[in-house]
């Protein structure tokens, strides 16, 4: 699951370094065990998004929306 992580959420962990700069680093790969253990297919990333997270929209495997 390639993706750029929001604008907003980028500026919020940077306001909590070298913690936020951590996390960031290893957010791509969190997500994509989150999404796979789940058998989701991620649809986007939510732009904005939170300052403290990741919103991804996904659905199940049989397309339903989750």
């Amino acid at each position: 699951m390639a993706f750029e992580p929001p604008k907003r959420l980028v500026r919020a962990l940077g306001e909590t370094s070298p913690e936020g700069d951590d996390w960031l680093e290893r957010l791509p790969e969190l997500a994509r065990r989150a999404v796979a253990e789940r058998g989701l297919t991620v649809e986007r990333v939510q732009v904005p998004g939170g300052r403290s997270s990741l919103v991804v929209l996904v659905r199940t495997a049989d397309g339903t929306p989750a």
